[in-house]
């Protein structure tokens, strides 16, 4: 008996020197779970992040295949696939992915050379199809990241035309392709100035800090470039009801996180394995990881501006989704008590029977009253 109170007593001075820590461990991790980062990451995992990630990044990867040959054909159609022509664009698509056209890069030099010298072989039924199945490919990248942004906000399936999505789209892919040239544009003129005035104050143009400077502009118009385009992508093509104040935070974010990836795949990208078949298979694996970060980097900024909508308690639906919601719910709750109405009566003694019946009467008649109020719906021409 004294040993069984002995132990009882060591149990309860152990439970007592082990509460206090417990207590703070318990505080510490409520107080993390409530840190605004925390809750986002949570917020993009709660959603299938990597998954849709997954699908941003093959689709980028494919897209991305079509967008060089069509430039590079493009290019060769209009200027005659000149040297300079066909070098500066290179420079332009490695500006924004690093290495990609290289000799360690996915894409060689001599094939897209090849691409821009044989471009009349586009006015030819082949390589119109050709360059449809191009320009299909880069609107499906458009498509899925849209949906997983969609999906990461929380939105139903987007009901507006199918047609108005795809043309919505395609507007969005060449405006965002103007918006990369005209980075560009603006980077070389930066780099211009920075030379003209190293010229005129006697300093060396050709000197470490042109090239430095020159870089950091770089880099800043990409951080320009991509969060303007997250930007026009939270707000436009998601459909969601957002305003401008709400989205630049997430937009930032993600513009920077995808200019450091940039730098990165920009120090990475210049390995290459020695052995020329894992040397493929590496740099494929590297650039279809860049472009799955570069989709992570999307919808954790999705999910950054969707945290704070909601602390706000902002709704994330447009007006007619919100009226479709709200509707629903009508027509649920009218469902409901209909149920519980048609249960009582069945369990309604004889002399009840008759006012149960009539209740059941009356709650079909605001089922088929709630039913009939629909809102109109924005019907797709080919998904209904």
């Amino acid at each position: 008996m004294a040993d069984s109170n002995a132990s009882g007593e060591r149990l309860q001075a152990l439970r007592e020197r082990l509460d206090e820590p417990i207590e703070k461990a318990t505080e510490l991790t409520r107080k993390t779970l409530a840190w605004f980062p925390i809750r986002v990451w949570r917020h993009f995992l709660q959603h299938n992040g990597f998954l849709l990630a997954a699908g941003i990044s093959y689709q980028s990867l494919f897209a991305i295949f079509g967008v060089i040959y069509l430039s590079f054909a493009l290019a060769g159609l209009w200027l005659g696939g000149s040297t300079e022509s066909v070098q500066a664009l290179i420079d332009l698509i490695n500006r924004y992915i690093p290495q990609i056209i290289s000799e360690n890069g996915l894409v060689k030099p001599e094939q897209v050379e090849a691409v821009a010298a044989g471009s009349t072989g586009l006015l030819t039924v082949t390589g119109i199809v050709a360059a449809v199945v191009v320009i299909w490919t880069a609107i499906g990248f458009i498509t899925y990241a849209r949906r997983a942004v969609r999906d990461t906000f929380g939105l139903p399936f987007d009901r507006r035309s199918y047609v108005l999505l795809k043309a919505r789209d395609f507007l969005a892919a060449v405006m965002f392709g103007v918006a990369l040239i005209v980075g560009a544009g603006l980077g070389l003129v930066a780099t211009g100035a920075i030379e003209l005035i190293f010229l005129l104050l006697g300093w060396d143009s050709q000197s470490i800090w042109v090239r430095v400077l020159s870089r950091v502009l770089a880099f800043v118009v990409a951080f320009w470039v991509n969060t303007s385009a997250l930007a026009a992508m939270f707000r436009f093509l998601t459909g969601a009801s957002l305003s401008w104040r709400r989205i630049w935070s997430g937009s930032l974010l993600g513009g920077g996180a995808m200019v450091a990836l940039q730098i990165a795949a920009g120090f990475l990208f210049v390995y290459s394995p020695t052995n020329p078949l894992l040397a493929t298979f590496a740099i494929f694996i590297g650039f279809l990881l860049w472009f799955r970060l570069n989709g992570i980097v999307i919808l954790v900024a999705a999910a950054w501006i969707a945290v704070g909508a909601e602390d706000r308690g902002l709704s994330l639906l447009s007006e007619d989704e919100r009226v479709a919601a709200e509707h629903a719910a009508l027509v649920t709750a009218a469902q409901v008590r209909l149920r519980d109405a048609e249960q009582e009566l069945h369990g309604a003694p004889w002399y009840a029977h008759w006012w149960a019946a009539r209740e059941v009467n009356r709650l079909r008649d605001d089922l088929a009253e709630a039913e009939a109020s629909a809102p109109p719906r924005a019907s797709s021409t080919f998904l209904d």
